[in-house]
Formats: structure tokens, sequence, C-alpha cells
């Protein structure tokens, strides 16, 4: 969700008490209640460079204002639950989104939306598991280091072999699963998410995408690629979560809550009702389909699918079960990988490492900080050429 200010000298943490009360977009503390959400993901996004006119450059290595952003944002959710201790509860797991449950709480989990925010390292990714995110999406609308985008709608040039993960990408994989953070594939080109899908170790997630087959637009999923999702030895026993916003769910004259249910109907018979689940993307498009127009709403899509012969079983899965299911197998995949060390891998086009020149350049004058020892080995290791 988007922090806003209601006047040019407000600051962002300053808007937080404001969601207590009527709040521009489609997510205020009201409308949770009303639409009677039990939990939740707050994300962490910020909008990829060329939204904002900065240019990482063709090797990914010009630094942007996003992990700075990303940062802003985590730290705003953070105080957002803090500062509505009366609604809201963090949770980390699905133990603790049923202890907010069962206080009458709102559950409140982090989710990070796209790795052009993580400056294409690990080390940074390992960071943010610590402050708790519960879930990366691999790409957002931009190609990043790690990853393959599915762009915004109209194609976008091929940046990395085969339009799918890089090396880097690939180091990724394994290390969420060590984190225990689930492998969230909406926003990501289609050969992205197939050498996700082989290489993770855990159930991935979409977190908010339709059907393709029902509209066509590359943000949706493809029949081949849902039918590697499900139950069985040799399919991933992930989510695929249904998005509410128009351009992906279509027609435009009728983008509504009978459609949104038709895209999950369709999902799960591919898949298997125990292998969808229901998203928004509330506060992160700009319009959202008839009948699900804000928070509130989400009681119709519940109407629908009852209407529709959905047990109440079947509800309470759609709902959040299959989605706590994936957390718990994510979670006991990180206890399996206690002991394993953490991947060293870098951006192969880095062109920093290694850092000599953070021991100063004596014939510069500048100041020196390695001893000499660490001087003279680095001497050794990288002798200087200087032109005749």
């Amino acid at each position: 969700m988007f922090i806003l200010t209601s006047d040019p000298g407000e600051k962002p943490l300053d808007s937080i008490p404001k969601l207590a009360e009527s709040f521009p977009g489609h997510v205020d503390i009201p409308r949770l209640r009303e639409g009677r959400l039990g939990g939740a993901f707050w994300t962490v996004w910020a909008p990829c460079y060329d939204i904002v006119g900065e240019d990482p450059g063709p090797d990914f290595n010009t630094p942007t204002s996003a992990l700075r952003d990303s940062l802003e944002m985590l730290d705003l959710i953070q105080n957002m639950i803090k500062q509505h201790p009366d609604h809201l509860q963090f949770a980390h797991s699905s133990q603790q989104v049923k202890e907010a449950f069962a206080a009458g709480k709102i559950a409140s989990l982090i989710g990070m939306e796209g790795t052009h925010l993580l400056g294409n390292s690990l080390s940074v990714l390992r960071v943010f598991a610590q402050l708790g995110v519960r879930y990366l999406t691999l790409t957002h609308t931009c190609h990043a280091s790690f990853a393959s985008s599915a762009g915004a709608g109209a194609p976008l040039a091929e940046v990395h072999p085969g339009n799918g993960l890089t090396d880097l990408g690939r180091e990724l994989i394994g290390e969420l699963n060590r984190l225990g953070i689930m492998v969230d594939l909406s926003h990501t080109s289609d050969a992205t998410a197939k050498q996700a899908i082989a290489l993770s170790k855990a159930p991935v997630v979409w977190t908010h995408s339709g059907s393709r087959a029902l509209w066509d637009h590359p943000r949706n999923v493809p029949d081949d690629i849902l039918r590697l999702i499900g139950d069985g030895p040799d399919k991933n026993n992930g989510v695929v979560q249904s998005v509410f916003y128009p351009p992906f769910i279509g027609p435009p004259d009728a983008a509504n809550v009978s459609r949104v249910a038709d895209h999950i109907e369709h999902i799960a018979g591919i898949v298997g009702k125990k292998h969808v689940g229901i998203a928004s993307d509330f506060d992160g498009m700009y319009a959202s389909v008839e009948g699900l127009e804000d928070a509130s709403k989400y009681p119709n899509l519940v109407a629908e699918l009852l209407a529709r012969g959905w047990a109440e079983d079947e509800l309470r899965d759609v709902m959040g079960g299959n989605l706590m299911r994936v957390m718990d197998a994510v979670d006991a995949l990180k206890e399996q990988l206690v002991d394993e060390l953490p991947s060293s891998a870098v951006w192969e086009k880095r062109t920093d490492l290694p850092a000599t020149s953070w021991g100063g350049n004596k014939d510069s004058g500048a100041p020196s900080y390695f001893p000499l020892e660490v001087q003279s080995t680095i001497a050794e290791l990288y002798p200087r050429h200087d032109e005749l």
C-alpha cells in the first residue's frame, strides 16, 4: 500500500495515524474491518528505475535509489503495525497468523516486490530476511540483475540469455529456500518462472496473477506453467493467487467479481483447489474490478464462490489456508537447511570487487587504512602496470 501525505510539509511517517480513518486509495483500517480481513501482506516496493527516470546501465551497476526507498518503505510498514496495535499484529508464520486472528487483530506480514530493490546483492537479501520479509517477487515490471521480467504489457527487450534467470538469479532461488522466503513468480517472464520452479525445493507462489487462457496478458500465467503446479511427485506444491486488476482480468466492459471467480476456477481446474488463493493488488493499481473496488468488498467474492458451489472448507483454503500451508512447507525446508552456509555468489558483472581501492592510494596522498602486510599482499596480487 502507499502512505500518502495530505500536504507538502507532511512527512510520510506522519500519515500513519490516518489509516484509522478514511484514507485515499483502496485500503484503510475501517475498510479492512468491514471486509473482515484476517490477515494481509504489506509489500515493500519502489518503482522500477525507468518509472523514476533512473538508469542502472546495461550491466545494472549504476546505483539507483531503489534500495534506499525499499528500506524506507519497510520502516513505514513496521511503524504502521506498531502504531495500530488494536487492529494490526505482526506475523511471520502461519501460527502467528492464527494467534493474531484469535486476538481479533489483522495478521500483518511483510512481502517484497522486485529484485531491482536488492542492489544486485544476496547480502542485502539476507538483511531483509532478518527484517521479516516472507516473500520476494523475482521481478517487477523491469528486468533486474537476477531475472527477466514479463514487463507491464508491451514486450521487453531481452537482456539476459534465454530471457530467464541469470547465474546470480539461480543462486537467489537456493538462498530464498535457505532463508525461508517464498519465491513469488508474479511479474516474471515465462522462462524465469519455469526455471525457478525447476530449481526451488520449496513451493512457489504467484501473489497476484490471473489466467492467461482467460485473458491474454503477459502478467497472467499460461496453462503450460500452471500444469507444473499441484499435487504429485513431479509437480510443485505451490499456490496461484488471483489478482483484481481489470487489465489482467478483462474484458474491459466485464471486469467484475464474477470474472475474478472465473479466473480462480480456471486455475483450480488445472492445479486443484488446494493450490489457489485470493490476492488483490490493492493500492498497487489505479483501479479494481467491479464488485471488488476496495478492501471492504472481499465478502462479495466469498459469496460468488459459495453461489458456484464451493464448500466451506474449500473457501477456507482459498481465503488463506492454502497459502499458510505453503508457508509451513517453506519454514520446514528452512529448518532442514539450517546448517547450510549462505551463498557467496556475487553479481558476475560487478566491477568494484576485489575492493583494493578501499585501502587508499599512497601515490595520490590519500590515507591508507590497510595494514602494511595487507598493502604488500595487494601489491603482489594486483601489480600496477604504468604506461610508458
